[in-house]
């Protein structure tokens, strides 16, 4: 068991994804208490069981953001939190990218992120017992790769977002930190194998390959593997970690 996360209450946004659920499973085997967060909860209120609260929520908002916090008073209010959500739009050329598509992708990663930090920290800052938030960024936000240009800003901006934030609240016991998987097996990184591959001319299993050897550990991690990540960062496993961002990405960065 991983120190500190036993009946800690826990916010994991896009609780219903890849990432999301093995998140949840994870920190509710480690004893936490939950607040799972999606646009749709039903198949999460019917497996996660009684320690996890559910909500569907608009994330773009700040309704939906402030909700977060609200939902996690049955559980005598939040500790921590897991800022998962995040949506990969499509490959495209700068020039070719649209205006809606582009408004998509940073109304979910960036917005969707500022307003629920912004919620959690408020809610954080008036109980007084410090805590931690964790971004979900991405390699992608590290470096840039042809036609994911508007999907690797929004990601930039994360890890921006997060290192400003680091600054504002460390001094109050607050952790913040970032974490940036390479490719990681769900539906995302499926979705993304036939967009980039459309987008390069190759099928989606020729892009699949080249994804997957892309790095030194030849596979692509597991959600699950992710999930155990974001529970280290988040734990009192971890206390000195504040404003850091970590990869794990089989070697990408190497």
């Amino acid at each position: 068991m991983l120190k500190g996360l036993q009946g800690k209450t826990i916010l994991v946004t896009g609780a219903a994804g890849g990432i999301g659920r093995a998140a949840c499973d994870r920190l509710l085997a480690e004893g936490a208490k939950v607040v799972a967060v999606d646009l749709d909860v039903g198949e999460l209120r019917r497996a996660l069981g009684k320690d996890a609260e559910c909500l569907a929520a608009d994330l773009t908002t700040a309704a939906g953001a402030a909700a977060c916090v609200t939902s996690a008073e049955r559980f005598g209010g939040l500790d921590l939190a897991f800022l998962n959500a995040g949506v990969e739009g499509v490959a495209a050329s700068v020039s070719d990218f649209s205006e809606e598509n582009y408004d998509r992708v940073f109304n979910v990663n960036v917005r969707g992120s500022f307003l629920c930090a912004q919620a959690v920290v408020r809610h954080l800052l008036n109980r007084g017992k410090g805590g931690g938030i964790l971004f979900m960024a991405s390699i992608a936000g590290l470096q840039g790769s042809p036609t994911t240009s508007v999907y690797n800003a929004s990601k930039h901006a994360v890890v921006g977002l997060a290192k400003c934030l680091a600054h504002e609240v460390g001094a109050q016991g607050i952790r913040v930190n970032v974490l940036c998987p390479g490719v990681v097996d769900t539906r995302m990184i499926h979705s993304l194998e036939k967009s980039m591959g459309a987008a390069s001319g190759v099928d989606a299993e020729t892009m699949k390959e080249a994804m997957r050897t892309g790095n030194l550990l030849g596979r692509y991690a597991t959600a699950e593997e992710t999930a155990a990540m974001a529970a280290w960062i988040l734990s009192d496993e971890a206390p000195y970690c504040h404003g850091e961002t970590f990869t794990i990405g089989g070697g990408l960065m190497a």
